[in-house]
Order: C-alpha cells, then structure tokens, then sequence
C-alpha cells in the first residue's frame, strides 16, 4: 500500500485549521430536520450567542442580495423577514468568512468567500429548477465544496501558491494544476475536513466528488448540481481569482447524465437561459462582497 502524500497527512493530524464557529454545526444539523420541525427561537438563539456572527448576518441581510423593504435590526426579524430557511443560508455563509487566512495569496479571504457564496446560490437555484427536493442541502454543499482550498492555504500556503500559479501559467482548472504539482488536489484535502468535522455524509460527498460526480458512490445528484454550479461561476468571472477560459460543452458534461437519470427537468434544460440568469447573482455576490470586505472582484 503506498504512503499517503505528506500534505495529505498533516492535514489529518493538524492543528493549525482556524475554529469553526460554535453554531455552524447546529445549524448544519438543523438542516437535516423538515421544516416543519424545526424551532424558530433555538434558530434565533443560537445565532444571537455569537455577537459577531448576529452582526454580520444582518449586513447580508440588509444587502442587495435580499431586498429587504425595510432595514431589519434583530435576527429574529430577520426570520419573520426572511424565513427560516433563508436565514439558516445566511448565517452558515457567515460562519466560512473567516476560513481563509488573512494573506496576500491569490486566494484570499475576499476571493475565496465570493466564489463559495456564488455557487451555493446558484446551487440551490439549479436544485430548485431541475426538482431536486433538498434545494437548502444544495446551498450547503455550494457554499462548502471548496473546503479543501482553505485548508491547503493553512496547511501548505507554500505549495498550493505553486499549483495557482501552473493554474495561471498553463491555463488550466485548480483542480488539475494540484494534481500537477501535489499530486492530489483539493477535493481530496476536502474529504479529510469534511469527516474530521463529521460533517453529514452528503455534504462530504458533494465536497469529495463536486469535479467528477459520475464516480460518486452516493449522492451522485447533490455532487452534480454543485459540479455545474462551481463551472458556471469559474467560467463566469467569479472563481479563484481569475476569469478561466476553459471551454466547456455543458450537455456533453458526465454529470448531466446523472441529473437526467433522476431529474426529467434535465431534459431539455434551457442552460443559456439558465447562465444569463445567475450572471444577475454573480453581481448582486460582487456587491455584498464589497460592502462585508471593503473590496472589489
């Protein structure tokens, strides 16, 4: 059996990964629950015990992205605002923004932050469109699919800098430029995250397999739909760090299939309409990226 890649291995034993916030886990768990189950007030309490957190949740929801029709000031009319699902969103996207260190990379905070928030709303928008009956699952796995960047920029700033740059130089997707020059790439740094953080076994895989869903052993669909969410928000100018010019047929992409083998929906899918739609998201993200950061992408 050969020995595992080093970086690989000190990513299972490090310390060196930032805390995750104290209420993200609830609410991921929260998530699994029907809706119908789930109690408004412990949502409210437990985003309010973290000052910070209930701060920077009413920035977003005050933004453009939500079109408020008036300026909420409390997490709980935030909810009746809102809605529950909307604000669980919400406050696991805050709960990332400190996830990348504070460095010059080209993958910064503000980058990396960008480019996660994008995909999951336009994961939960292609969920929604296609039937898949988890669309808030989707966001999730949109918003944590790039969780192994964050910890290679930890980790192994010196060596991941590298395969950024082979990306630039060669002109190909991360994902390759890793495997290039790591010989592993950062779905596979992601899957240790995930389990070390016993996170639930879909959002794991969506982590582990968002650039070949086809050889998922589970939830193959929830991968797919983050597969094509993270292309269409690398090719459309909001991805890491730079506009990519890969050329990418979408119909004759493996993970179509996989939707169209659950989803009939897939079939036909107006995906033009689709893009042209979600480059209004991809700028309402740039604004709230702005405003929370202070700079542009």
């Amino acid at each position: 059996m050969a020995a595992e890649n080093p970086i690989l291995q000190k990513l299972r034993y490090t310390r060196e990964l930032p805390t995750l916030p104290t209420v993200l886990m609830p609410l991921l768990r929260y998530l699994d629950k029907p809706l119908d189950s789930q109690d408004l007030h412990e949502i409210v309490r437990l985003i309010s015990q973290d000052k910070a957190l209930s701060a920077r949740c009413l920035q977003i929801v005050n933004s453009p992205l939500y079109a408020c029709t008036r300026e909420v000031e409390s997490v709980q009319a935030a909810v009746v605002a809102l809605g529950v699902e909307r604000i669980h969103e919400i406050a696991v996207s805050c709960s990332i923004l400190k996830l990348v260190p504070a460095t010059k990379a080209e993958i910064g905070p503000s980058v990396f932050w960008a480019h996660s928030l994008a995909c999951a709303l336009v994961s939960r928008e292609l969920a929604t469109k296609i039937g898949y009956p988890d669309p808030a699952k989707a966001y999730s796995a949109g918003l944590l699919h790039d969780l192994g960047i964050a910890a290679l920029l930890w980790v192994a700033p010196k060596e991941f800098q590298r395969a950024v740059q082979v990306a630039r130089t060669d002109s190909i997707p991360l994902h390759e430029a890793e495997t290039k020059t790591l010989g592993f790439s950062h779905v596979d740094a992601g899957k240790i995250i995930a389990e070390s953080w016993h996170l639930p076994q879909e959002l794991t895989d969506a982590i582990a397999y968002h650039h070949n869903p086809e050889k998922a052993p589970r939830n193959r669909a929830l991968a797919s739909i983050v597969f094509f969410s993270d292309l269409l928000c690398r090719l459309g100018g909001i991805g890491h760090g730079r506009t990519e010019n890969v050329q990418a047929k979408l119909t004759d992409e493996p993970a179509l299939a996989v939707l169209g083998q659950q989803f009939s929906a897939v079939h036909p899918f107006d995906w033009a309409r689709f893009t042209f739609e979600m480059e209004a998201v991809v700028e309402e993200v740039h604004g709230v990226v702005a405003n929370v950061y202070g700079v542009t992408q």
